[in-house]
């Protein structure tokens, strides 16, 4: 098979980590062509001869000319400038979330060539097959609030987590609630009230979050994320991530759990649909070979930097121990 009959080039930075490796096995397994793994860590190795790909030290190493897409999966405080020195060198380029850790970064980003354009950004709770549904549902309601329980499981907050530049688990893991749920109300909303607390794991950063916040309808947002050292009965991303979002609306509550969506209207009907356990990894990756194609991303760097700027807000207020923060507009 000929390089070209292999799909799109891709090349992985950061493939040595746990969501790196995971990005790579996906674009392989979704039929494109890994030709390049950037990690200096030396167990890149083995997934670099599983795959077939280079192995190079440096994203600046990569060719512009030699590959169709560059994902980027590193902290995020160090991706704003890889990123950028990619899309200013003409590449496109799926990032993994958050685009940036705090508005400082988020900076670097906007000002680089092509970011509205030639940027991916990873928020894979876009690929569940349960989304369309939840989001056509909000969209058709008059909602009053909506309630999220995001749990991830780590045996141990340490390294890159642990660094309170990364903000903590509102930043790392409660983002992808941040970004799904904004992306269906308008407005930036206010920060009511938070409440943070490092005491299960002792690291110095935020481990449980909890934050109330109004969207200029009038709509309340609460969010509680924390990391817990127990793995969940059910849960996402090979059953990592346990996710529940609870909507209220005048006219009937909707129930998203990982993968079962319950729907009750006014009346006392109510509608069960359960999905078949999906990796969103692999989801995703079919979704940037369509943007490798031109194709809209799910999710653009506008939409990302809003769910940033709340993540910010909430953590000041967690911080400060502030009420009424507002979120940057």
């Amino acid at each position: 098979m000929t390089t070209a009959e292999r799909g799109p080039r891709v090349a992985v930075v950061g493939a040595a980590g746990w969501a790196g490796s995971r990005h790579a096995r996906a674009f392989s397994e979704v039929g494109a062509n890994v030709t390049h793994l950037v990690d200096k860590d030396e167990r890149v190795l083995g997934l670099a001869r599983e795959l077939g790909a280079d192995r190079v030290s440096s994203a600046g190493e990569l060719r512009s000319d030699l590959l169709d897409l560059v994902v980027v999966a590193l902290p995020a405080t160090v991706q704003p400038t890889v990123c950028a020195d990619l899309l200013n060198r003409g590449f496109r380029v799926l990032t993994e979330k958050p685009v940036a850790a705090d508005a400082q970064g988020a900076a670097i980003m906007a000002a680089a060539s092509g970011v509205n354009e030639r940027l991916m950004v990873g928020y894979t709770l876009h690929q569940h097959p349960g989304v369309p549904f939840v989001s056509t549902w909000v969209r058709d309601n008059k909602v009053i609030a909506v309630t999220v329980r995001s749990v991830a499981h780590k045996q141990s907050v340490d390294s890159w987590r642990a660094d309170p530049k990364e903000g903590g688990v509102a930043v790392v893991n409660g983002i992808h609630a941040i970004e799904l749920v904004s992306s269906w109300f308008k407005g930036a909303p206010k920060v009511l009230a938070t409440s943070a607390s490092n005491i299960l794991y002792g690291s110095p950063v935020p481990e449980y979050v909890v934050s109330t916040l109004e969207f200029p309808s009038g709509v309340v947002f609460t969010l509680q994320s924390y990391w817990s050292p127990w793995q969940e009965p059910q849960g996402l991303n090979q059953g990592n991530w346990s996710l529940t979002i609870d909507i209220l609306a005048t006219d009937g509550r909707m129930l998203w759990s990982n993968d079962s969506l319950h729907v009750w209207d006014r009346d006392g009907g109510h509608h069960e649909e359960i999905f078949p356990p999906s990796d969103l990894f692999l989801r995703q990756a079919e979704a940037a070979l369509g943007f490798c194609a031109g194709e809209t991303p799910p999710v653009s760097f506008a939409q990302a930097l809003r769910a940033t700027d709340i993540a910010d807000a909430v953590r000041t207020a967690a911080g400060s121990g502030a009420r009424e923060v507002p979120a940057p507009k």
